[in-house]
């Protein structure tokens, strides 16, 4: 019974983990929006996002051995997000809707979208195969029965 709650603590501070860093790389990526090198815009916030997020969610799974995990580093991201492109009420904003700020929210999204395919998707039900080497059990094939007919 030890093992099974030293197992569930370690799952619990995975899932701790995980979330917090959601929160902090959707912080670092919002505040990475106004990036331009030479007056030219580079969207270094939206592929940090995509690979932090797929990235998260694949460390997610591994520490907490679950496929849910997922989501809910989702909602964490979107959560940091969403708040960091609502204007304050001195009309200021972290997230501009500009070119950088499109790229983030998009390139974010996919990325979840990509992690959500990952685990989520529909797999084909698998067939035990036979073994290298062996044979396959023959079925019997039907014989014609003789029917009477009326």
């Amino acid at each position: 019974m030890r093992a099974k709650g030293l197992e569930t603590a370690i799952r619990a501070g995975g899932a701790i983990v995980v979330v917090a860093a959601a929160l902090l790389a959707a912080l670092i990526e919002s505040f990475l929006v106004p990036f331009y090198i030479g007056g030219i815009a580079v969207p270094l916030a939206g592929a940090l996002a995509f690979f932090w997020n797929w990235g998260l969610a694949a460390l997610g799974v591994w520490l907490v051995r679950g496929r849910w995990i997922v989501v809910l580093t989702a909602l964490a991201w979107f959560a940091v997000v969403l708040a960091a492109s609502m204007p304050t009420a001195a009309g200021s904003l972290v997230i501009t809707s500009g070119f950088n700020g499109y790229a983030l929210l998009l390139a974010g999204t996919a990325g979840i979208a990509v992690a959500l395919w990952q685990y989520f998707r529909p797999r084909p039900a698998t067939t035990p195969r036979p073994a290298a080497g062996s044979q396959a059990p023959k079925q019997a094939i039907p014989s014609a029965t003789k029917e009477s007919r009326p």
